[in-house]
């Protein structure tokens, strides 16, 4: 009789071990532009690698509808057939809306448990720590670098350089407006677009240090020392190097603009190559730099956490999810993702040896190289956003200025606390 149970035993540990792994599925909210064919073969291939190193797991990818921005995540995460790990556009702005809504898991613990705090630069973690009062809602998956994209054959056929001074910027812009070019696109009906180039402009004005500390509430935003950015951009708004009529387009009609040569320069950051790929456009014809400053260290690009890994509260696969984020941390994925054709931003970490698959990113990189200053897009509180794009379209089309716009963003601040 034991015999007899040994062999059943035996019998039984060897059928266990000769059947397939249990069947897990993993739903992914994301990648953006999965559908773009570069951008599917990168991340189908990313997908098998982590479903051979985790037998019996499938990752399914649901394309996203939206970003947290306008309310496409959220929704997400309340369906019952919601996604068990997110990859969305971040910054503590948006951050807090899904972290407040109590929608997505604190993840303090794991970066500790799983190393994640070594496998991001040490100032990205020591920013996030301080955040929300020391608990971390996401782990970064890209960084955002923005500056400007310009035509290399246009400039050169001109004798035109993005200078480093703000007035000899003043006097390249005026003479691309009477050459007939616009010198600048922008589409400030959708927000982020807008953002980008007036981040710049208070960079450039103001200097990282005072948008800081602007940020921080350590300054007013109506403060002369922060509101020089929006004056800056009342004054190209008159000068007619920014149009009026701008403020009537979005980011896709004011980059086909640039694309189409018919303006000169354009403020956005690594993910733009693949709107020029989808465009048509020679990306080895796409310059870019920081925006010029009189203020020494002020010209490099402005950015901060543009994409980030999430983990909902209602995951089905919480474990797996957390495997995933380490799979996606990790060296080998990291530099497959860096040196692919469809790369589009920075990664959290150096990637040393690692040569950017297209001459802009690799002038981003070396933009970026000492660092990056502030997109108030990310950081301002959630409350605040709406105003601060709004103002950012009054000052386009002209309805308000400078000084008028930052008191308004201010009085949001203050209600916001």
């Amino acid at each position: 009789m034991l015999k007899f149970l040994a062999r059943g035993t035996a019998l039984a540990a060897m059928i266990a071990a000769s059947s397939p792994a249990h069947s897990e599925t993993l739903k992914m909210w994301g990648p953006e532009q999965i559908t773009e064919p570069l951008v599917a073969q990168l991340w189908n291939g990313i997908k098998v690698d982590f479903e051979k190193a985790n037998p019996g797991v499938t990752v399914e990818f649901m394309p996203p509808t939206g970003t947290i921005s306008n309310g496409a995540v959220q929704a997400a995460i309340q369906s019952d057939a919601g996604p068990d790990v997110i990859l969305t556009n971040s910054g503590i702005g948006r951050i807090s809306v899904v972290k407040n809504a109590k929608q997505v898991m604190p993840l303090t613990e794991q970066y500790e448990k799983r190393g994640w705090k070594d496998e991001i630069y040490p100032w990205l973690y020591t920013e996030l720590k301080g955040q929300f009062g020391g608990e971390i809602y996401e782990v970064p998956d890209g960084l955002d670098a923005l500056g400007i994209w310009y035509h290399k054959d246009l400039f050169e056929q001109a004798g035109w350089k993005i200078p480093a001074t703000w007035a000899e910027f003043e006097t390249l812009m005026k003479s691309i407006e009477q050459s007939g070019l616009q010198p600048i696109a922008i589409g400030p009906r959708t927000p982020g677009s807008a953002g980008h180039l007036f981040g710049n402009l208070l960079q450039s004005a103001s200097g990282k240090d005072v948008i800081g500390k602007a940020l921080r509430r350590e300054i007013a935003f109506d403060d002369p020392s922060v509101a020089a950015g929006a004056v800056r951009l009342q004054k190209l708004v008159e000068a007619g190097y920014i149009k009026k009529e701008m403020a009537g387009l979005d980011l896709d009609g004011a980059s086909r603009l640039w694309f189409n040569k018919r303006a000169a320069m354009f403020v956005a950051g690594p993910w733009f190559t693949a709107n020029a790929r989808k465009a048509g456009y020679d990306l080895a014809n796409a310059g870019y730099a920081p925006m010029p400053s009189d203020i020494k260290g002020a010209a490099i690009p402005t950015g901060g956490v543009g994409w980030s890994w999430l983990v909902p509260v209602n995951s089905k696969q919480p474990e797996l999810a957390m495997k995933w984020i380490d799979f996606m941390l990790s060296d080998a994925v990291m530099k497959k993702r860096a040196q692919d054709p469809a790369s589009t931003m920075i990664y959290p970490r150096e990637i040393p040896g690692v040569e950017p698959p297209t001459p802009v990113l690799k002038e981003i990189f070396a933009a970026a190289a000492g660092g990056v200053g502030y997109n108030p897009s990310v950081y301002l509180p959630g409350p605040v956003l709406d105003t601060y794009f709004q103002v950012i379209q009054g000052l386009i089309s002209g309805q308000i200025g400078g000084e008028d716009g930052m008191k308004q963003i201010q009085a949001k601040m203050t209600e916001a606390k």
